[in-house]
């Protein structure tokens, strides 16, 4: 693939085009940039809360199946650290194990 097209109307995810081929309708779409040699990048994300969750999870499972080992084992460690700074948000301890306390069975 040397090009991506997505066209977005009325502030909605419309279709994708690779190459210059024919669209693709789309309902939702997450674009993730990092830029070379600068810790900035870009984030897009068209449609609902749902469908790009389940984008997110859909890929998640794609890592394990197609054995991208390292990658799933990266997405597993930022899951927990999203729910680390979901709990410190919402005024919750983090679990002891989290919280670097060990526990005696």
């Amino acid at each position: 693939m040397k090009e991506a097209t997505i066209h977005i109307v009325d502030g909605k995810a419309d279709d994708i085009h690779f190459d210059g081929q024919e669209g693709m309708g789309i309902d939702a779409f997450l674009l993730i940039t990092h830029r070379r040699n600068v810790e900035m990048g870009h984030f897009l994300a068209f449609g609902t809360s749902e469908k790009v969750g389940k984008m997110l999870y859909n890929f998640y499972l794609n890592c394990l199946r197609n054995d991208y080992r390292e990658l799933g084992e990266t997405l597993e460690q930022v899951a927990r650290d999203i729910l680390d700074v979901a709990r410190s948000a919402r005024g919750l301890a983090l679990p002891l194990e989290r919280a670097g306390v060990e526990t005696i069975n």
